[in-house]
């Protein structure tokens, strides 16, 4: 029954009632409360009064629980399965909620659709245990197959293995689960890493990359020059524009990363870059050079000087628009081909420039900046001991140290 406290004026005389109800607790077991306040109903005697308001409260009371009911969406979070919860609170509230790129929503969306082509509709969220997640491991291992028929990757199988985790432990953050099966897992039940060589140039063939750009365009001679020298990604050159540039410090302030998406007007997202954080990046003088006679090269070709928010590697006609990364691949692709050059991509220059650096005598950590890696077990998985060179000089240099002490 509602609670009914009667309201006085300074006369202390009633003027009105005010009405409080518990319809329920939220996800924390707390109590929610519903109230009003109602004038003192007229022409009754003090006992009718009562039974009046009794009535009044009684009838709002049933009301307002009726429509609490109505309102809150009742789960039953110990039944609630795989399928619906993915639907209903993984994929609408934590991949679409407007922190994710178009292109890491495309990708959770697809390894969505995978998890639920093995676990069904029926599977309940909280009958996924250890057991559970090994048998799926076992199956993208040895069963599942590409749409070609080929085996799954490595990196394939464990990249939906990381999917299920997250969607399991974010389970487990909102109360849907209470053990996270992932932590009774050893080393051997979970799905190890596809380890590859790092693709990059050598110095020698580095150097050969280099006097071939001297030929082409300032426009692509500036763009390879900052993946190759700089290691910033494909998407993060993309996306520079001519304020990030600070020319009197010689640094680019890296503040923003460009990737596609199809629902937008102009088939692009400009997010930040990948880690979420910005950073700033040297630049060499002969960088420097290249991208001041570029710009002097763009404003005469426009007719006009250049806003600071005018993209650095614009599409042809629209300073304010940057090409689409698959662009800059297509480029180098066509380049390396033109001139019999080793085979590499935009992201292997990006390879190229943390190998260099490390050769050059660079601290993995100062790597890690450079390349904008969030976690340094990222860049120590991907360069440490990456060229033989570099570990021949580092035996030369005990060697050197051994032989002084003779």
């Amino acid at each position: 029954m509602a609670t009914i406290i009667a309201k006085k004026d300074k006369q202390g005389v009633i003027s009105s009632y005010k009405f409080m109800v518990c319809v329920g607790r939220d996800d924390l077991n707390k109590q929610i409360w519903r109230t009003c306040t109602v004038p003192r109903p007229d022409g009754f005697t003090p006992a009718r009064e009562r039974k009046e308001v009794e009535r009044m409260a009684d009838a709002w009371e049933q009301e307002q629980r009726e429509e609490y009911e109505r309102s809150r969406v009742k789960v039953d979070k110990t039944k609630i399965t795989l399928a619906s919860f993915i639907r209903e609170h993984w994929l609408p509230d934590h991949v679409h909620d407007g922190k994710h790129s178009p292109s890491s929503v495309a990708f959770y969306e697809h390894m969505a659709k995978g998890i639920l082509q093995y676990f069904g509709e029926k599977k309940k969220l909280r009958s996924i245990d250890p057991e559970t997640v090994k048998r799926y491991v076992r199956y993208l291992s040895t069963e599942a197959t590409t749409k070609g028929g080929e085996p799954l990757s490595k990196t394939t199988v464990n990249r939906y293995y990381q999917t299920l985790r997250n969607i399991v432990r974010y389970a487990i953050r909102f109360g849907y689960m209470k053990d996270d099966p992932f932590q009774m897992l050893s080393t051997t039940d979970k799905p190890g890493n596809e380890k590859k060589d790092v693709d990059f140039l050598p110095p020698q063939a580095a150097a050969q990359f280099m006097s071939k750009l001297e030929g082409e365009p300032l426009f692509w001679q500036c763009f390879e020059n900052l993946l190759i020298t700089t290691g910033i990604r494909r998407g993060e050159a993309v996306g520079l524009q001519w304020g990030d540039i600070d020319a009197q410090n010689m640094t680019l302030n890296i503040c923003r990363n460009v990737t596609l998406d199809s629902e937008s007007e102009n088939g692009l997202h400009i997010g930040l870059p990948k880690n979420k954080e910005t950073r700033r990046v040297p630049i060499s003088p002969r960088v420097m050079t290249l991208l001041t006679a570029f710009k002097a090269e763009q404003e005469e070709n426009y007719h006009a000087a250049f806003m600071p928010t005018a993209f650095i590697f614009c599409t042809p006609g629209d300073p304010y628009t940057p090409i689409t990364p698959p662009a800059a691949t297509r480029w180098q692709a066509r380049f390396v081909r033109r001139h019999n050059l080793p085979k590499v991509s935009p992201h292997d220059l990006r390879h190229t420039a943390a190998t260099l650096a490390l050769e050059s005598g660079a601290t993995m950590k100062q790597v890690q900046h450079l390349l904008g890696h969030a976690d340094p077990s990222t860049t120590l998985r991907f360069y440490s001991g990456v060229t033989d060179e570099a570990e021949r000089r580092t035996v030369q240099g005990i060697e050197s140290i051994l032989a002084s002490g003779n």
